[in-house]
């Protein structure tokens, strides 16, 4: 029986943090570690309850899990870090362009007084020589003014070029954390972001939205039999065949462990009924094979749960639903959708 509990100090959090990665065989590598520890010093309720459930189901972790684990409740503190690593960059870069700007100011106003100090020159009775001297120090002012104006071209071309940089890296960062790294198909965070997207352009449009919740069918038993690299085999074909066969518009996200959530816009709940049917029947033509061997085994099925919002509901209750209505589905017999 494992210890949940969050008695001890750092120390023991880490010697159980470690006994448990060797008892589940995975690497004591820095990822693994955070969520091995953060789970015995409950310092992420979410983290702990997710990896509770999974220990409970499974009895240990996989490598593939661990993973999920820290991507969807540690990797956002990386994350925030590196957005603001990248914000003050951008700042002291713009912090920079401002100081040259301003020095590229002070020199054009001292420009503009030698120049001015010229004219009176020019409008007073004074000697030859004196003109020439006005002259070469207008010349000399011109040439310095010419160089610096170079140097700032040069100075705001290689900021502009670091600023695009740094925005480019900015949303490559923002677009991996937003990707579930197996089936490179949304994850719950990016569920999270387009379910609020989605709920707010159904309400201004007065149109339906719908979603389907699905389970892909003893899926344990694929891992248990057969290893988790066909697991996650199947992961990736069921992943696959909701991409070939939604539209551009739905939304696809990987929810967790073999669960999949897809957000179907301007779609009754009868409608997301037949679209899930389809995709069941389409996938159970579908056979699993091991690559090495090319040996077929078996095909896959999934049970869904269909409902549509409800105007003005929070998006728990939407939630909720669909996984009550997949429930049902699998309670049922599996292999099928059931709508509520």
């Amino acid at each position: 029986m494992i210890d949940k509990s969050p008695k001890g100090t750092p120390e023991t959090w880490a010697n159980q943090a470690m006994k448990h990665l060797q008892e589940d065989g995975l690497e004591p590598s820095p990822d693994n570690f955070a969520v091995y520890y953060a789970f015995y010093a409950d310092t992420n309720p979410n983290l702990k309850m997710a990896m509770g459930a999974l220990i409970d189901q499974y009895g240990g972790l996989s490598q593939q899990q661990c993973t999920e684990l820290f991507l969807a409740h540690l990797s956002l503190e990386a994350e925030n870090k590196m957005l603001q690593t990248s914000s003050k960059s951008i700042s002291d870069e713009i912090q920079n362009v401002m100081g040259v700007l301003e020095k590229s100011n002070q020199d054009s106003t001292e420009f503009n007084q030698t120049l001015n100090s010229f004219s009176g020159t020019l409008q007073s009775n004074v000697s030859l020589d004196q003109i020439r001297s006005a002259v070469s120090r207008v010349a000399n002012e011109t040439r310095i003014m010419a160089e610096q104006n170079q140097r700032l071209q040069a100075q705001l071309a290689h900021s502009t070029q670091e600023l695009t940089e740094m925005r480019y890296n900015l949303d490559e960062v923002r677009k991996a954390s937003l990707v579930d790294p197996l089936t490179n198909i949304g994850n719950r965070k990016h569920f999270d972001i387009e379910l609020v997207r989605t709920v707010a352009e159904c309400e201004e449009n007065n149109a339906p939205l719908s979603m389907l919740m699905c389970d892909i069918d003893h899926f344990k038993k694929f891992n248990d039999t057969y290893g988790h690299l066909i697991g996650d085999e199947v992961l990736k074909l069921v992943a696959k065949t909701l991409i070939e066969n939604l539209k551009g518009r739905d939304v696809i996200a990987r929810y967790g462990g073999e669960e999949f959530v897809i957000l179907l816009p301007h779609t009754s709940v009868q409608d997301a009924e037949r679209v899930g049917n389809q995709l069941r029947s389409i996938l159970a033509t579908k056979q699993v094979r091991r690559r090495r061997t090319n040996e077929m085994l078996g095909v896959v099925t999934i049970s869904l749960g269909a409902t549509q919002y409800v105007s003005k509901e929070d998006t728990d209750s939407f939630i909720d639903r669909a996984d009550t209505a997949l429930y049902d589905a699998k309670q049922t017999g599996r292999n099928k959708v059931v709508c509520r």
